[in-house]
């Protein structure tokens, strides 16, 4: 296992231009957009707009942005003519949000929208696992609603539950396969939701939405890996389809479960959780992201990756156990259905393997529990919060409990789709 630290880059106010790459550094919400993060009076034109100071907003009559966030004391009433277009329609009107968090174990999607006909936003939930198989003829099995075929460079795939019935599912632990197949499985993922939702916009419709799409990646390979994936979802085609975005922003895993708590639902900053001191313990399937957060910025001293340290782990102990007392192999993704289900087929049977998986998850908790120890100790001694999320920490939320008083630990509310809803929100304060 590898242990990663993590750079953010340069400290804010070494930086000089104001593009939308400066406008947004460590943590959003804390700078003000036009002024590169320098402290400044709030001018007519200027407002408390999602979390950020921004000149296309409404007037207002007071205020000031600094440090810490921007405060506005009063907005004025006059709406501007670019949010009056379609008879004082919103600017959000026929605006989808896209909030995805490309895992190495299931896809996640946080999707939010708002057509002329809805009386608010909604946001919409979706997750499949993340899995991929040629899709060739003699396919044994029964594949149901998921059984369509994904062109994708040359090839035909499918995508998601499918692929699981198929012998040669690829294996989805190498950063490359997330980086390559990223376009196929943003664009099953969004063809998916849509298509669970009554009354959403087919393709065709959805290509004369605005739509922002932010994605995240883990926090090893977000300096390095973070132009060429921009490079591959701005150009690739799926389906024989162009799916384009009007914006696509990348940010790296664990900065989507910090938005996630420290916004609201409409993007708006929970003023009490602002400027802590936070640990963000995100548990994937194949990596663990911790992200050090400092009077509310992430910091590179405290923010690594356990590579190899996910639940990747458990479901490796169960497959040896399969595989020695029942001579029954599966592929990593199936065991990660396996884990969830806690039972196996086998000659036609269900078998309870629940004990197993209990005695394994219970070994990893403890196991994860001392690297975060050994590793994090200093730091937690002065956190105000340990956020605990991604899809492992429902097998490790109870030793987690055991170990930190209530108050301190903090287990987010659907934790596998935390980094997916914190870019969503992210989105929402953003493009408000």
């Amino acid at each position: 296992m590898k242990f990663w630290t993590v750079s953010f880059g340069q400290q804010p106010e070494k930086r000089k231009n104001n593009g939308k790459k400066q406008r947004i550094a460590m943590i959003f919400g804390k700078f003000c957009k036009e002024d590169a993060y320098q402290s400044a009076p709030v001018t007519t034109g200027r407002c408390f707009h999602g979390t950020f100071c921004c000149r296309r907003c409404p007037p207002v009559t007071t205020g000031k942005c600094h440090n810490s966030v921007v405060m506005v004391l009063k907005r004025t009433t006059t709406m501007p003519s670019w949010q009056q277009k379609g008879g004082g329609m919103s600017i959000n009107k026929d605006l989808i949000l896209f909030g995805l968090d490309l895992g190495f174990g299931d896809v996640k999607l946080a999707l939010s929208m708002n057509f002329e006909n809805s009386p608010a936003r909604k946001t919409i939930l979706f997750k499949f696992p993340t899995a991929i198989a040629y899709a060739r003829d003699g396919i044994i099995g029964d594949l149901g609603k998921d059984e369509k075929k994904y062109a994708f460079n040359g090839k035909n795939y499918f995508v998601g539950n499918s692929a699981l019935q198929c012998r040669d599912v690829f294996s989805t632990r190498d950063i490359d396969f997330l980086l390559g197949y990223s376009p196929l499985l943003a664009y099953a993922a969004i063809e998916k939701a849509l298509q669970s939702l009554a009354g959403a916009p087919d393709f065709e419709t959805l290509a004369e939405c605005k739509k922002y799409l932010c994605l995240g990646m883990p926090l090893a390979h977000f300096h390095s890996k973070r132009a060429p994936l921009m490079n591959i979802m701005k150009k690739s085609h799926v389906a024989d389809s162009v799916l384009t975005f009007d914006a696509i922003d990348i940010r790296a895993q664990g900065q989507g479960i910090l938005f996630d708590y420290v916004l609201d639902d409409a993007g708006q900053p929970i003023p009490d959780r602002l400027d802590l001191n936070i640990l963000v313990v995100d548990i994937g399937f194949n990596t663990v992201d911790i992200l050090g957060v400092v009077n509310g910025r992430p910091s590179r001293e405290w923010s690594g990756m356990l590579d190899r340290g996910g639940i990747s782990r458990i479901g490796e102990q169960v497959g040896n156990f399969l595989q020695r007392e029942f001579n029954f192999e599966l592929p990593e993704q199936a065991l990660k259905d396996v884990l969830q289900k806690k039972e196996i087929a086998l000659y036609g049977a269900s078998k309870d393997i629940s004990w197993q998986i209990r005695k394994a998850s219970e070994e990893y908790a403890a196991w994860l529990l001392q690297e975060i120890r050994s590793r994090w100790e200093g730091f937690l001694k002065k956190a105000d919060r340990l956020i605990l999320a991604g899809g492992g920490a429902y097998y490790v939320q109870e030793a987690f409990q055991s170990a930190y008083r209530l108050g301190f630990l903090q287990v987010m509310d659907n934790p596998e789709f935390s980094n997916a809803m914190g870019f969503q929100k992210y989105l929402e304060a953003d493009h408000d």
